[in-house]
């Protein structure tokens, strides 16, 4: 009989005296041996989600009541996730979430868990077999991520190279002239002012041992005057003869000149032209022509040092250029070219020389390329030409080139402080205009006049004659920077 049941009968919420709610579940009259297990009533729907009864055993007087709110909304953070399986809660007198055991930290193996476990559901990418070796794989983890559980081979950058111009000379062949003069640059970009580095090589530790290459012997400027370049070809590419020769070492020495800068030692160097200097009194800037046929250390780099150990007067050497724009103009690499310098200054040094010896570069290519260089080089030398910059006029010539010297000598402070010289500098006397630079003999005439005013007695003129011989280039110039007879 339904009345004599207890206070605490299985409808724990709604009262004994109101039978109209027949919406509530019916208790049977006979009420089993196995009552003290409640039946949780309706009225607490949001509990169909929650752990099973199992999970919370019987006790002497049932009070639901007081389940805490979290019992009901079993949802556990994803770093924790368990399912509601009886070994995770353990069964005690009254069921307390707060204390739940780090079972989490178990790694829950994927296969076992039902289909209705209420745990985080994890993007199958964390569980792609192609990172085997990452035990994290079968950890339940947040979704943000997937793509880190696939291992990518990270792409390597392509090594900066240096990029050789289009065109470059033929091989040197001492009888030939065309194989060692200076080839022109195929992009005049490369005489571009290039903006200051960012990181200069930091000054080295001077080496009091070290000889300084300040004004002496080898170099004894004119006044305003110094030196200038000088190729023994007729405008056809031929070999001057040796008269020509003398005519022309004279007509330099007129002009105030005092030494001259040959690239190789073809052509009748010396046979015809130191001859002529010594008569004149004209000393010798003395170059290895270099490029990708007449590479550093090869037998025609080498056959030209020995030429000019051999023939090279010693009290008339004014310095030993190795390479004319060997990395920007001929695609060479410093690494290559500082080791060869090095080796050229040893036997230079055996030979009994005291000159100088150095290389030369365009201002960008020394600010790219130059701190390899900066310990193998006695001095500083640089090729500098306004008329390429595009934006300076004939005027600003002068001041262009000794912003342009003082910017590429940071590089190699130590070489500069014995020593800081430009190597070719010059303009144009035809062609076409290149922005602010407009060619012409007006207009050369006025750039020389600034460059020597500027920097002339350490500047070597480009150049004596028109080299009608070379490419045009891309501005129809490089045929037309002699300026002899407009200086």
């Amino acid at each position: 009989t339904p009345a004599p049941l207890p206070s605490t009968s299985e409808k724990p919420v709604v009262p004994a005296p109101v039978p109209s709610t027949s919406e509530k579940p019916v208790v049977p009259a006979p009420v089993p041996s196995t009552s003290e297990k409640p039946v949780v009533p309706a009225p607490a729907p949001e509990t169909s989600t929650s752990c099973t009864e199992e999970e919370h055993p019987s006790s002497a007087a049932y009070k639901p009541a007081p389940l805490p709110s979290t019992s009901e909304k079993p949802v556990v953070p994803a770093p924790t996730s368990t399912s509601c399986t009886e070994e995770e809660h353990p069964s005690s007198a009254a069921y307390t979430p707060a204390p739940l055991p780090s079972t989490s930290e178990k790694p829950v193996v994927p296969a076992p868990v039902p289909s209705t476990s209420e745990k985080p559901v994890v993007p199958s990418s964390a569980y792609v077999p192609a990172a085997p070796s990452s035990p994290a794989a079968s950890i339940p983890v947040a979704p943000s991520s997937p793509a880190a559980s696939v291992p990518v081979a990270p792409s390597s950058p392509a090594a900066s190279v240096p990029v050789a111009p289009s065109s470059s000379p033929a091989p040197y062949i001492p009888a030939k002239p065309s194989s060692s003069h200076v080839a022109p640059p195929a992009k005049p970009s490369s005489y571009h002012a290039a903006p200051p580095a960012s990181t200069s090589q930091a000054a080295p530790k001077p080496k009091p041992s070290a000889p300084s290459y300040g004004t002496g012997s080898w170099n004894k400027p004119n006044g305003k005057k110094w030196a200038i370049t000088y190729t023994p070809y007729t405008k056809g590419g031929d070999c001057k003869p040796e008269l020509e020769v003398q005519t022309d070492i004279a007509k330099i020495a007129d002009l105030g000149y005092v030494a001259i800068r040959v690239y190789s030692t073809d052509c009748g160097v010396f046979e015809n032209v130191i001859p002529a200097t010594l008569k004149y009194g004209i000393q010798v800037i003395y170059g290895i022509f270099l490029d990708a046929a007449t590479a550093p250390g090869s037998d025609g780099a080498n056959e030209q040092l020995q030429d000019i150990i051999d023939n090279a007067p010693k009290d008339t050497a004014s310095m030993l250029i190795v390479g004319n724009e060997y990395i920007s103009g001929h695609g060479g690499d410093a690494g290559s070219l500082a080791s060869y310098v090095a080796a050229v200054k040893t036997k230079w040094v055996a030979a009994g020389f005291t000159a100088p010896v150095t290389t030369t570069e365009t201002v960008a290519a020394w600010e790219q390329y130059g701190s390899a260089l900066c310990d193998v080089i006695d001095i500083f030398a640089a090729q500098v030409q306004p008329y390429f910059d595009g934006g300076k006029t004939a005027s600003e010539a002068g001041d262009f080139a000794i912003s342009q010297l003082e910017q590429a000598a940071k590089i190699c402070p130590e070489a500069a402080a014995k020593g800081k010289f430009i190597s070719e500098i010059g303009w144009p006397a035809g062609g076409s205009p290149n922005g602010a630079a407009v060619p012409g003999k007006a207009e050369q005439k006025e750039a020389m006049q600034s460059i020597i005013e500027k920097v002339g007695d350490h500047a070597c003129i480009f150049s004596y004659q028109n080299d009608n011989w070379k490419n045009p280039g891309a501005y129809n110039v490089e045929q037309y920077f002699g300026c002899a007879d407009n200086l």
